[in-house]
């Protein structure tokens, strides 16, 4: 059986948003899981503000579906925003703007970002974006498969 996969919005989406993709991949024989965001859990994170909120939540779901079906690892789908921020939480270094680390790089089999911008010049994004291609350029850990589909920023 494949591994779990979890679907992580993108920017200002809602985790319903997303259930024509998770109910397709759970059709094929792919469990797959959404994170349930809102569209008030990126408030906090509008202007370019931290995005700990987002992360504390993707965290909550790989714990869970790692918990209830019992696997080590999962795969990880992110959505344009949700891509770059899947990258902050693989991560082991101090992230920039409240230190958090969520070292998840070994809960992770793979991830696989669709229209994500890896890079940008817009000032609300930068920060962010960023302190991923300085700390985390490229396809950075080896242990995980990454897939970039509509992004030529990364190449794995």
């Amino acid at each position: 059986m494949p591994l779990p996969t979890i679907i992580l919005p993108g920017y200002f989406a809602r985790g319903s948003e997303y259930l024509t993709l998770e109910n397709s991949l759970n059709q094929k024989g792919i469990l797959a899981v959404t994170v349930p965001l809102t569209k008030r859990d990126w408030f906090p994170t509008l202007g370019g503000r931290s995005v700990v909120p987002i992360l504390r939540q993707i965290d909550e779901t790989v714990r869970r579906v790692r918990e209830t079906y019992q696997t080590e690892q999962v795969n990880l789908i992110g959505h344009s925003a949700g891509g770059w921020i899947a990258r902050i939480y693989l991560g082991e270094k101090p992230y920039l703007i409240d230190e958090a680390v969520w070292n998840a790089h070994g809960f992770v089999a793979s991830l696989i970002t669709l229209g994500t911008p890896h890079v940008s010049q817009e000032r609300w994004t930068r920060r962010n974006l960023d302190f991923v291609k300085n700390y985390y350029p490229g396809a950075f850990y080896p242990d995980v498969r990454y897939v970039c589909v509509a992004g030529k920023a990364i190449y794995g």
